[in-house]
């Protein structure tokens, strides 16, 4: 079997195992543990911090053990630290489970990308990648769809099972890999001339810039979904499904972004999605009603699925498929993860214990976030306008 195929196949598998609890886990403490939303907020925080030294780590982890050795000791971690919640699934022991995981995840995610992307043109990359996203995205929804049914179920611990048993096949497959991936040699003929290079970067900039608001408000919405769907009249089992929206439509800018290349070098995508966050992120966030919340689910996923690409794309070209290019963009969406509980925390201490949909709560997130879209959009834009690049916007 060809090797990019087998990684598509164990990119999907790790990352169905992989959301299993990092985006189950906070229905599991809501439902099973008796979590209140400022709990599962502190809990995002944790994971996002240690997400960020996990992907930190993972080029120097991977340059002195070697990328195959260091994804199979991750990998082995995983189903490990898995099968101790299923055997001790008490709170205490869940936080810091997930705290580890969360670092194991963070350093294997970037040798992934890094075997995908290495040894290809400019020009196959942007296919590569897509190819790469929607194998990792379809896995979410169906994953986040299982992890409702498991812990609606009377054995919610099969929940750990099923990740380490994924995780431990994940591993057999990745022993097949080569030990080091092979890289395009940096003379090769169609690595980008000087000047596209330094386009590249302020493209880079901004997308990842915004990137990094996307998986901020991403990791907002996170641990209140189970508020929010409950606030619109879901139970458990719907409401994990119902939050997968978001994730189905970022697999769908996955797939139409495999059709289409167009997009490459150009500054209108990026600048549209920067707009159509903070509109999905209310609509999901302060909607009324299922019918706004769908609405924003799949607009902000579109958004954060565009954002993710290109970001990932025009890293692996001007570093050319390094596992420190996956590095920083692993940990700029660590980030993230920590940022949106963040302000999670300060909105739910301004709305005073106010729930989902009421005038103080809408008031405290609102106040909470505004600052963070403001920010980065900011940024954002000014890398995307700025220099060079502020010669035309298509």
């Amino acid at each position: 079997m060809p090797l990019k195929l087998v990684i598509l196949l164990t990119v999907f598998t790790t990352s169905f195992s992989g959301t299993l609890l990092q985006r189950g886990a906070y229905f599991y403490t809501h439902q099973v543990l008796g979590f209140a939303q400022a709990q599962n907020l502190w809990l995002a925080l944790l994971v996002g911090v240690t997400y960020i030294a996990g992907a930190t780590l993972s080029h120097p982890l991977s340059a002195r053990r070697g990328e195959r050795r260091t994804l199979l000791a991750v990998l082995l971690a995983l189903v490990s630290v898995h099968l101790l919640i299923a055997s001790v699934p008490s709170a205490a022991l869940l936080v810091v489970a997930l705290a580890a995981i969360a670092f194991l995840q963070g350093s294997m995610w970037p040798i992934f990308e890094s075997y995908m992307s290495a040894g290809e043109t400019p020009r196959d990359l942007g296919r590569v990648l897509s190819r790469y996203n929607i194998s990792w995205a379809l896995s979410v929804p169906l994953s986040l769809a299982l992890a409702g049914l498991l812990i609606a179920s009377g054995s919610p611990r099969l929940l750990f099972v099923t990740a380490a048993a994924l995780f431990g096949v994940v591993a057999l497959a990745c022993r097949t890999f080569p030990p080091k991936p092979v890289h395009l040699e940096a003379a090769h003929a169609e690595r980008p001339n000087a000047v596209l290079l330094d386009s590249f970067r302020g493209l880079l900039r901004a997308s990842r810039l915004a990137m990094l608001l996307s998986y901020a408000l991403m990791y907002v919405l996170a641990p209140l979904m189970p508020e929010i769907m409950k606030g619109v009249g879901l139970d458990t089992e719907r409401a994990a499904s119902a939050a997968s929206l978001l994730d189905v439509s970022r697999l769908g800018c996955f797939i139409a972004l495999f059709v289409w290349s167009g997009w490459h070098g150009r500054k209108l995508p990026i600048l549209l999605a920067i707009a159509a966050l903070p509109v999905g992120f209310a609509l999901v966030l302060l909607g009324p009603g299922i019918a706004s919340v769908i609405v924003g689910e799949v607009l902000f996923g579109a958004a954060a699925g565009f954002l993710y690409t290109a970001a990932l794309y025009y890293a692996q070209v001007v570093q050319n498929a390094s596992v420190d290019a996956g590095g920083a963009h692993e940990a700029l969406i660590g980030l993230g993860y920590a940022l949106g509980p963040s302000a999670g925390l300060i909105g739910t201490a301004l709305a005073q214990g106010a729930g989902p949909g009421s005038a103080a709560y809408m008031q405290g997130m609102s106040i909470a976030t505004l600052p963070l879209v403001v920010v980065c959009s900011c940024a954002a834009l000014w890398q995307l306008l700025r220099g060079p690049l502020s010669r035309g916007i298509v």
